[in-house]
């Protein structure tokens, strides 16, 4: 575990990745973030991400079970982790509207996935919501830098990266496809091998060129000075997914539901994610210089139900 592909798989690991993979080497650049200012978001946009993924057991230990119709202790752990997760983003200073909105879409893309692993049959238009909705960890990555800086998003920028953080996914998605094949996880081209056979790549290239003329319609509308730069970063982050697919590996296997995490192991994820959540708060008044106040008890469910963003943990 001590050994770089052994912390790059943890929790913090993956958060980390994800950190640096979209929110400095894309969002800071797009969004020309002060290097200063830098410094004192980073810490509270890891700590969010890592809460993350603590909690990605609790879709993944469901995916067979229909959680509106099943309404057990996971279905209340989703709303009570909302209602949580607000109060911490509210102590971080890092609530707006932006940031609101992204909460009720991480919950529909919760339920959007649920719904449709427990089904056990996947539609295009199902796979290309997913895939659409996936992103919204970064996305609320994003708009809690504005939040935290005090300013209003630019929609044409916002706007602009939508097709990209989709394109990135995708690519993610086939960097890792034998990966997720072996694993059964969630995986676009594997649905796409599902509903198509041998025209999946055919199928889903159709849909990346869609989605990259999208960004590029939107490139062009930039001024010509900063059209170049931004290109540049957006493309490094999509590359996989306008390059040539893998070899199908036949029908992706239904996930097996794994087994309810141990209870102590549950409890010490609670303590961990809290531990990191005060620290961030505490390091975000720090850099502001003032002192902070007394965090408010932010009660934590007992199965905790951050809208997950499944196996988004993988890094380039």
């Amino acid at each position: 575990m001590n050994t770089p592909a052994g912390l790059a798989a943890t929790p913090l690991g993956k958060a980390a990745g994800i950190v640096r993979d979209y929110v400095l080497r894309m969002y800071y650049v797009v969004d020309e973030v002060p290097r200063r200012q830098r410094l004192r978001l980073t810490p509270v946009l890891l700590g969010v991400e890592y809460l993350v993924y603590r909690v990605d057991s609790l879709a993944e230990r469901n995916a067979a079970v229909d959680l509106d119709a099943v309404r057990g202790s996971d279905y209340e752990a989703f709303h009570t982790y909302k209602r949580a997760f607000e109060k911490v983003l509210r102590l971080l200073r890092a609530w707006n509207d932006d940031v609101a909105f992204l909460v009720d879409e991480a919950e529909r893309f919760v339920r959007l996935e649920n719904g449709t692993t427990s089904r056990g049959t996947v539609a295009r238009e199902d796979v290309l919501a997913m895939v659409e909705l996936r992103p919204t960890d970064v996305r609320l990555l994003r708009a809690m830098t504005f939040a935290l800086r005090g300013r209003p998003m630019d929609t044409a920028t916002r706007d602009l990266l939508w097709p990209v953080e989709v394109l990135a996914d995708i690519a993610n998605d086939l960097r890792h496809y034998e990966q997720d094949v072996a694993a059964g996880t969630l995986n676009v081209y594997a649905a796409f091998v599902e509903l198509f056979g041998d025209a999946a790549a055919t199928e889903l290239r159709r849909e990346v060129d869609r989605y990259e003329a999208m960004f590029l319609e939107r490139l062009s509308a930039l001024p010509p000075d900063r059209r170049a730069r931004i290109a540049g970063v957006c493309r490094r982050r999509y590359a996989e997914a306008v390059q040539p697919y893998p070899r199908t590996a036949g029908h992706r296997p239904r996930p097996p539901r794994p087994p309810p995490p141990p209870a102590g192991g549950l409890r010490k994820g609670v303590a961990v994610g809290g531990a990191l959540t005060v620290g961030a708060l505490a390091a975000a008044a720090y850099r502001r210089g003032r002192t902070p106040a007394s965090p408010m008890p932010v009660p934590l469910p007992p199965h905790i139900g951050l809208p997950p963003h499944i196996e988004r943990g993988r890094t380039s």
